[in-house]
């Protein structure tokens, strides 16, 4: 879908492009192609795509898939999105946000199309990254992939390539193996953002894989990050059962440096630090 289509779109509908729902249009067949590409989609899968919007992507997706299952929220393209399910049999729009699906919906889903494996691709709100990452990468169902068009500095963070971890970046790491595919301009957007994009693809999803309790461990990291410019051994004496003198002894006993902060940390220091503080 090309700007002119776009726009054509926009006028037929009488729709405006929603500023609050962070609604940037991708106006690039390249890029489109770029992401079904990275997708990496197969005949007999079924996809879950979040926020179809104009349908640029769905219209793409229902081409390579048995099913395609979009969530939106956005009743004011309900019109050209029910147009799109009622000629495309292989189509259902959900009206409901993504965050809302529980593991239970989304396994009736499942059930209902006969199939325990599912993709999710994406060109997302950039708020929405953060909570729809780790919605999925916890999921009882976990997804085989996902393929995500998400802003350029989020997805460079989850890949970390100066090795500094976040929240969302262990979120990721921990249980899965993210890779930045390709960098996209702000004006492939229509209207333009204010900053650039990128296609981040996320696949080798898996359960928790070690051998600590995961809660803790999490409760470890979140601790750890409470107060991002302390040290981590100050953040980690907020949790009220850890003494001073026993963290300072695990922090010589796994080599971690005493003004060490928790960005600086590994998957595997975080495992090791829960390990011997259970």
């Amino acid at each position: 879908m090309d700007l002119a289509q776009l726009k054509f779109l926009l006028n037929q509908y009488k729709l405006t492009p929603n500023k609050v729902r962070g609604q940037n249009f991708l106006v690039s067949d390249q890029v489109l192609n770029k992401i079904i590409d990275t997708a990496k989609l197969e005949e007999d899968e079924l996809v879950l795509e979040v926020g179809p919007g104009l349908g640029a992507l769905t219209q793409e997706l229902v081409k390579k898939v048995d099913q395609v299952v979009s969530f939106e929220v956005d009743k004011n393209f309900a019109k050209l999105l029910r147009k799109l399910e009622n000629i495309n049999k292989n189509l259902q729009i959900e009206w409901q946000d993504i965050l809302s699906l529980t593991d239970q919906q989304w396994q009736n889903t499942l059930f209902k199309y006969q199939t325990e494996e599912y993709k999710v691709v994406a060109n997302i709100p950039y708020y929405l990254t953060s909570k729809l990452i780790n919605k999925f990468v916890s999921a009882k169902r976990k997804p085989q992939s996902m393929t995500l068009l998400i802003q350029n500095e989020v997805a460079e963070r989850i890949v970390t390539k100066n090795n500094k971890h976040s929240l969302l970046s262990l979120a990721v790491a921990f249980y899965a193996r993210a890779q930045l595919i390709d960098f996209v301009a702000k004006d492939n957007f229509y209207p333009i953002p204010k900053v650039n994009s990128a296609i981040l693809y996320i696949d080798q999803i898996k359960d928790w894989p070690y051998q600590v309790d995961e809660s803790r461990a999490w409760q470890l990291v979140h601790h750890g990050f409470a107060a991002k410019r302390k040290k981590l051994i100050n953040n980690l004496l907020s949790d009220k059962s850890i003494v001073k003198e026993q963290l300072v002894a695990i922090f010589d006993k796994i080599k971690l440096d005493k003004n060490i902060r928790a960005e600086d940390l590994s998957v595997q220091n975080w495992i090791e630090l829960t390990q011997n503080l259970i």
